[in-house]
C-alpha cells in the first residue's frame, strides 16, 4: 500500500513539474488539536500565476484528501465532502476554499493524523498536492453530564419527549487544560455538536446550569481575573459567548424564580470572539470561498462555515 502511494506521488510530481511556480497550493488548519467529533475545517489555499483564469468546484473530484494515522494507516472515508460550488481564480489572485472534514472522514481516535489535499486543475491538465499537515485528536475525561427532556412540538401537549444529553469534558492540550461541551442523544449514538469552550484554570470548576428552555449555561474561569460565559442550545449550537471580569465581586450564575439564568457580579467586557460578535468578525460566516488579488495588501478573510 505504501509503495503504491509513493509511486503515485512520484508520478504526480513529475507530471506537475512544469506547473510548479505557476500555481501554488497549501493546506492549513485553524487549530492543531481537536476533540473526537469536533468540526475540523481545512483551508485549502490556491495562488494562481498561470496566466489564465482557473475554474474550480464544478464536480466533487476537483478536491480530495488523504488522511493517515500515526501508523500510516489510511483513515476510512464514510461520506462525501461538500466541495461542489463553482468559483474562479483569476491570474495573479489567490483563493481559500474551506471544507469540513467531519463527518466525511472517521477521525475519532486519539492520536496524530497526517492530512494532504489533492487539487485537480483541468485548464492545466494536472493535479497538485499540498505539503502534508499534522493534526491531533485529544483524549478527554467527562467532568459532568446531564440528560434533559426536549419537547418536539411545544404546541402539542401529547407530543413525544426526546432525550438529549449535555457533557462537559476536560482535555489537556500541551500545557493548558481546555473545556469542551458535547451535545448528544441519550445513548450518544447521534452527536449534535462538540465545541471547545476555551482554556480553563487548573484550580477552577465550571459552574453549569440548565434553564427552563433546556439551554446549558456554563461559566468558567480562564484567567487570573477573567471568566468565559457560554450558552449552548439543545440542538448543539452556541447561542451566546461572553467575557466577564472579576472586579469588586466574582461573576456567578443565578437562576431567578422564572427559570431564567443570568451572570451576576463582576463586569461584562467585550471580547474579539464574542457571540454575537461586537464587530464584523463573522461577516464571512456563511462563506465557503474567499478570492482576493495576490497583490492585495490586506490579510485574507477567515473563519467561515459551510
Amino acid at each position: 500500500m505504501l509503495k503504491k502511494i509513493a509511486l503515485y506521488l512520484f508520478l504526480l510530481c513529475c507530471t506537475a513539474q512544469g506547473v510548479q511556480g505557476q500555481v501554488d497550493v497549501s493546506l492549513e488548519f485553524k487549530k492543531e488539536f481537536y476533540l473526537a467529533h469536533e468540526s475540523i475545517m481545512a483551508e485549502v489555499k490556491i495562488v494562481n500565476f498561470s496566466g489564465k483564469t482557473l475554474n474550480f468546484g464544478t464536480d466533487k473530484n476537483w478536491l480530495q484528501f488523504t488522511i493517515e494515522s500515526r501508523g500510516e494507516f489510511p483513515v476510512e472515508k464514510v461520506g462525501d465532502l461538500n466541495v461542489v460550488e463553482q468559483f474562479k481564480v483569476p491570474n495573479a489572485s489567490r483563493a481559500i476554499r474551506r471544507v469540513h472534514l467531519i463527518p466525511a472522514y472517521k477521525i475519532d481516535h486519539p492520536g496524530r493524523y497526517r492530512v494532504a489535499a489533492y487539487i485537480s486543475i483541468p485548464e492545466l491538465n494536472t493535479q497538485l498536492v499540498t505539503t502534508p499537515v499534522e493534526i491531533g485528536i485529544l483524549s478527554a475525561s467527562v467532568v459532568w453530564d446531564r440528560e434533559i427532556g426536549l419537547v418536539k412540538d411545544k404546541n402539542d401537549p401529547s407530543a413525544p419527549i426526546e432525550i438529549r444529553k449535555y457533557s462537559l469534558m476536560r482535555a489537556v492540550n500541551k500545557k493548558q487544560i481546555d473545556l469542551y461541551v458535547k451535545v448528544t442523544d441519550k445513548y450518544q449514538r447521534y452527536i449534535y455538536g462538540v465545541y471547545s469552550l476555551g482554556n480553563i484554570v487548573s484550580f477552577g470548576e465550571p459552574e453549569r446550569q440548565v434553564d427552563r428552555f433546556s439551554n446549558l449555561h456554563v461559566l468558567m474561569q480562564n484567567g487570573a481575573r477573567s471568566f468565559r460565559y457560554t450558552i449552548v442550545k439543545p440542538d448543539g449550537k452556541i447561542l451566546l459567548r461572553q467575557r466577564h471580569d472579576y472586579t469588586a465581586s466574582r461573576p456567578k450564575l443565578i437562576m431567578d424564580k422564572t427559570g431564567l439564568i443570568q451572570v451576576f457580579g463582576g463586569k461584562r467586557k467585550a471580547n474579539f470572539d464574542d457571540i454575537p460578535s461586537p464587530e464584523k468578525m463573522n461577516e464571512v460566516e456563511n462563506q465557503k470561498t474567499t478570492v482576493l488579488p495576490e497583490n492585495n495588501s490586506g490579510e485574507l478573510q477567515s473563519g467561515s462555515t459551510e
